[in-house]
């Protein structure tokens, strides 16, 4: 066939593809097919044979078309290549081979039988590869947003640390917007409302812990075993869970008829990265690498098979750089000597009996992980397929404590140890021609401890062996946040969905199932925590010898409870049911419309705390708030049902090259992160007590007597207990799940070059459900600031340093300011433009180019783990404002371009070539106070950015430091624009980011026929080889701040005075200069520098 009539035939060959749309199931595993089968002329063809052969397992499907013609064909493996015959008695048989199957995607194949056709058909499958690329796109059920990666292209693609966030950040709507912790936001949402599954089961951080929103602090599970991922923004399947962030749907790689595997080695030291832009070393460790195996084949030929994958990640670390003078170490700890050091030995094994209180350097700092999975395939006939999907990762992080002021010994440090192990079983049955069922079963289990490296239990000691004012320290003992920290998660998943296939019609319907059971023990200073100190004319050397401590804090179980009932134990389950009709409604339109409907069930509660309960007073003399809050804290999630109706299109246009337009709209919840719901559980005022004292008196006296020192982890003394303020955390009645309304719509255009494909997406969310952290013992104002804030100090004009001022004044004394509750809030929306231009892989090279315009807003960025601690890291105006403002993660401006390259120059052996270009907006951040302006007690305050005259300084500030503060503010075009009102949360942005990252590669002979070896090399942000101030990420001071001056209260014309003496003000000159917007000058910061990675692979 010469190519003139082949360029002809290709339009009208992808055009018959586009005609059948069957739906895929969300957090799928699988893909399908569906076509139409006409005759010559142009009628269906009814009862004929469709048999769709999987050709490396010889896997079958059989299935007949309907009286419509229409054949649909599910649950099949992912990849190919596929072959698809239909015959009928009495008809030419016609033929498409080299289909290829995306994850989640139904690909159509409508083929024409019959005498006059016949040649036409044979003459389809040579342009069967090249139709196929644009079939994947160009699909009726191509209706919402998203991106696949094949593992062609995730083999091609430059992944330097070979994470799961070098390979999402190809979708242009995606972004890594904290490179050193690995967390990556969709459009402006919380990188912990992403949803990831392998193989179905959840790889998401199952308690909410990580920033990076995963289980480990690497990637869960080995690059070389995915098959595929399919990444989306807005997939409207009612099948779809947790869609309010990324959607990243991962497959693993099967086993085949023939044999097949890989042996890799990857490689990194310390010359292989460069030295940041402080000309600082890296010295995070001192070499890094990753072996692993994979290997596949039959176990019986297209029946049984099987894939297996082993791989071992370690960081060997260089050991504590903390050390005393003279010991060499890289960072010393001034004032501290070895003879200090042996002096503590001695008084503690003596005096004490402690005869394992840790050295004082080198130890283990490796990071340890472990990776295995393995996998049966079975064809059990040609109706029906399973398979059994069985992972594991393992984890060990040890952690050395220290600063340039304190000496921490090994006994105080300790050893995270993470395990995550999940199951899952796969069911794909066609029970008829027309009715098929996927079902899916899985278990995880989570487990997350912390064990000293040394000396046992032991309460956390430490020590000024001259004095306070000397700064020295020497601390032992087990870390206070670890004597007690322990974290199981277990999770039964169920997932059943059935599609039935009715002419121009196919419904799907089912229901999904999940009980997550946890236990989170997290009880601080439960071994105690001592410091001692220089007082009573004795070094700290003495009084620790003596026994008189400076401070001491020790936690237990309340009266008659047990470390079970201060964790966080609790069970939720959520149940899920969905409907949904795919209809197409002509050969152009095919219109998808349903219903999900989610339930979460909880039948534990919290504590109940009677003196929350109580009904709230005033102090008739003071103002202040007494009592409770009126209300019960044991209000959970329960039966918060959110209804999701979902409806999308898709349409392609008659025309000479492909077009298409789709679109949808619909509701998605989030699961938000376990730990926010157990919250509740841990902070239920009624479960701890807690004792804290100071035998010197001050703010925390020991009344009548202090305890006697203990060095028995596990016979600490309460002295007076019960006096302490209560920490209670809640949820709102009514509480519902996160959840977002999402629109968008879209445009495909095939161009006349190189099969080059144009898309243009926009996408609109708005907020129905967000959460709103409420600090509900703040007590009421007791004036108006300047600007119209309220004020909480007790003397709202006078300096929060002067004597007697006190913040919180009007709150209530028996609790503390950790009192939160969580509620929704329906303030906040997201706006993304997407252009982008690809090129799909062809023999030697594919490519991309996007641009991405967004804007996100919220009310919470939900930054952390702890309620106080969400509520703390929100910079806002006045104190519990529902008010949107944009998001942490809004990213406004993004471009990528990618370009993949290949050749054969020896015989069979591929030369590649990759580079991946990044460049984006830095994180935004806030201008703000440094200190509590506005006597809440929080140092998160919006600062007034004033016209000259409009604040008054301290006294004595110099009349030069005055006008160069105003010079700096017109020379920042943001403050300069915001001029006489308060600054706006993340109004500001911390410049723009360029990241290039490059891979090459060769592949050499084997040792057998078959057989391949690889060398590639990596390099990770490559201008910064270039040049050490490129490719370096600004990002301001978590959780994104800029201090522009201290609140130094009111003057007498009502006028904020306004300090900047302090030394954060000043550069080296003496010259205001506010805090600037940091890269990370830590030396163990990998993100910051170029660094180049060797991988060896042989392959079979």
């Amino acid at each position: 066939m010469n190519s003139r009539i082949r360029t002809k035939l290709l339009p009208f060959a992808i055009a018959s593809l586009l005609a059948a749309s069957v739906p895929a199931m969300a957090q799928d595993t699988s893909s399908s097919i569906s076509g139409r089968v006409l005759d010559a002329n142009g009628q269906p063809v009814a009862g004929a044979t469709v048999q769709i052969v999987h050709e490396p397992s010889g896997t079958t499907k059989i299935t007949t078309t309907g009286p419509d013609g229409r054949y649909s064909s599910q649950g099949l493996r992912v990849g190919g290549p596929f072959d698809v015959t239909v015959s009928k008695a009495g008809m030419a048989q016609a033929e498409q081979d080299n289909v290829y199957l995306q994850l989640a995607q139904e690909t159509p194949v409508n083929l024409t039988m019959g005498g006059a056709s016949e040649q036409a058909a044979t003459n389809l499958s040579g342009v069967t590869v090249s139709a196929n690329s644009l079939a994947q796109t160009f699909s009726a059920d191509n209706k919402g947003i998203s991106t696949n990666v094949s593992s062609r292209e995730i083999e091609a693609t430059p992944t330097p640390d070979r994470s799961i966030q070098n390979i999402v950040r190809l979708d242009p709507r995606i972004v890594v917007t904290d490179r050193a912790a690995g967390s990556f936001s969709a459009i402006g949402q919380n990188s912990r409302y992403n949803n990831i599954t392998v193989d179905s089961v959840s790889a998401n951080d199952p308690f909410g812990l990580n920033a990076n929103g995963l289980p480990t602090l690497s990637t869960p599970i080995s690059q070389d075993t995915i098959e595929e991922y399919n990444i989306s923004t807005a997939n409207y399947d009612v099948a779809t869970r947790r869609g309010v962030g990324a959607v990243v749907n991962a497959v693993t790689k099967s086993g085949t008829n023939d044999f097949h595997g890989s042996v890799y080695y990857v490689f990194q030291n310390q010359n292989m990265i460069g030295k940041n832009e402080s000309d600082t070393k890296f010295n995070g460790f001192d070499r890094q690498w990753t072996g692993g195996a994979t290997v596949g084949g039959p176990i019986i030929k297209d029946k049984l098979f099987f894939f297996i994958s082993a791989e071992k990640s370690k960081q060997i670390g260089s050991g504590s750089p903390y050390g005393a003078e003279g010991s060499g170490a890289s960072v010393i700890v001034q004032g501290l000597t070895p003879d200090m050091i042996q002096q503590v030995r001695d008084i503690a094994a003596s005096k004490y009996g402690i005869t394992d209180i840790g050295t004082a350097g080198g130890g283990n700092t490796d990071l340890e992980d472990k990776r295995y999975l393995g996998k049966i395939d079975w064809n059990i006939s040609d109706s029906h397929r399973a398979s059994f999907t069985f992972s594991q990762t393992k984890e060990s992080k040890p952690t050395i404590g220290g600063t340039s002021s304190k000496l921490v010994l090994s006994s105080g440090w300790y050893n995270s140890d993470t395990k995550n192990t999940s199951y899952a079983l796969h069911f794909y049955d066609d029970w008829s021609d027309s009715f098929s069922t996927d079902t899916t079963i899985s278990y995880a289990k989570f487990h997350k401890g912390s064990n000293p490296v040394a000396g046992g239990d032991l309460p956390d000691i430490t020590i000024y062996p001259v004095g306070y004012s000397d700064g020295a320290q020497v601390e032992f003992g087990t870390n206070y946040s670890y004597q007690a920290n322990i974290l199981d998660v277990k999770t039964l998943n169920a997932a059943w969905a059935g599609t039935y296939y009715a002419g121009d019609h196919t419904i799907k319907g089912g229901f999904d199932y999940e009980r997550d059971t946890t236990y989170n023990l997290f009880l601080q200073n439960y071994f105690g925590s001592y410091t001692f100190e220089d007082g009573n004319g004795m070094t700290g050397l003495e009084n620790f010898e003596a026994g008189n401590y400076y401070q001491y804090r020790y936690s237990r179980p309340s009266d008659g409870l047990s470390l079970d009932d201060v964790a966080a134990n609790f069970e939720l389950k959520q149940w899920g049911v969905f409907l949904q009709d795919t209809w197409q409604a002509t050969s152009n339109l095919s219109v998808q419309y349903g219903v999900r409907v989610d339930i979460p069930l909880m039948s534990d509660k919290p504590i109940y705390n009677p003196l929350f309960a109580a009904a709230p007073g005033i102090n008739p003399v003071t103002g202040a708030a007494t009592g409770g809050f009126g209300r019960t804290n044991q209000t959970t999630i329960n039966g918060n049902r959110v209804v999701q109706p979902r409806l999308s299109f898709n349409y392609n246009f008659d025309t000479e090259h492909l077009t298409q337009l789709r679109g949808g709209a619909g509701l998605f919840i989030s699961n938000p992160p376990g730990v926010w719901i157990g919250n509740i559980f841990s902070n239920s005022g009624a479960t701890q007590t807690q004792f804290s004292c100071k035998p010197s008196g001050g703010n925390d006296p020991c009344n009548p007597n202090p305890p006697v020192f203990s060095p028995n982890a596990h016979d600490q003394h309460d002295g007076v207990v019960g006096s302490g303020q209560q920490t209670v955390n809640t949820i709102s009645p009514g509480f519902r799940l996160p959840s977002v309304w999402k629109f968008s719509v879209g445009m495909d255009k095939e161009l006349p070059w190189w099969g080059l494909i144009a898309t243009a997406d926009y996408q609109h969310i708005k907020v129905r459900d967000a959460i709103y952290y409420q600090n509900m013992n703040i007590g009421a104002p007791t004036g108006v600031l300047p600007d119209g804030r309220f004020t909480y100090y007790k003397n709202p004009t006078r300096d929060p340093r002067s004597s007697g001022q006190q913040s919180r004044y009007l709150a209530n004394g028996a609790f503390s300011d950790g009192t939160i509750n969580l509620a929704n809030s329906s303030r906040g929306s997201a706006d993304s433009l997407a252009l982008s231009l690809k090129k799909p892989f062809s023999t030697d090279w594919s490519g991309m180019v996007g641009f991405t315009w967004s804007r996100a807003t919220e009310v919470n960025p939900g930054t952390s783990s702890v309620a106080r601690s969400n509520y703390v890291n929100n910079y806002v105006f006045n104190p519990n404002e529902d008010k949107a403002s944009p998001s942490n993660y809004s990213i406004p401006r993004r471009v990528i371009a990618g370009l993949n390259w290949q050749h054969r120059f020896f015989g069979d052996y591929a030369t590649s070539a990759s580079v991946f270009y990044d460049g984006h907006n830095a994180s935004p951040y806030s201008w703000t106070f440094g200190n509590d302006a506005n006597g809440d007690g929080v140092s998160n305050d919006l600062a007034f950015i004033p016209n000259p005259g409009q604040v008054s300084f301290r006294a004595n500030t110099d009349p030069k430091l005055i006008q160069q503060f105003y010079d700096y503010i017109k020379a920042n075009d943001y403050l300069k624009d915001h001029q006489g009102g308060p600054a706006g949360r993340n109004g500001d942005h911390a410049g723009w980011l360029n990241q290039i990252d490059l891979s090459f590669s060769q592949e050499i002979p084997g040792l057998f026929k078959g057989n391949k070896g690889k060398i590639k090399l990596d390099v990770y942000n490559f201008t910064n080889l270039l040049n050490k101030h490129w490719g370096i990420e600004k990002r301001a001071n978590f959780p994104g701040y800029r201090n522009l001056a201290d609140f130094y209260g009111v003057d007498a014309d009502g006028k904020y005075i306004y300090d900047i003496s302090g030394s954060s003000y000043h550069d080296s000159n003496g010259n205001y200069s506010p805090q600037q917007v940091p890269t990370s000058t830590y030396p163990s910061d990998l993100a910051q520098r170029w660094a180049v990675q060797l991988t060896v692979k042989y392959t079979f």
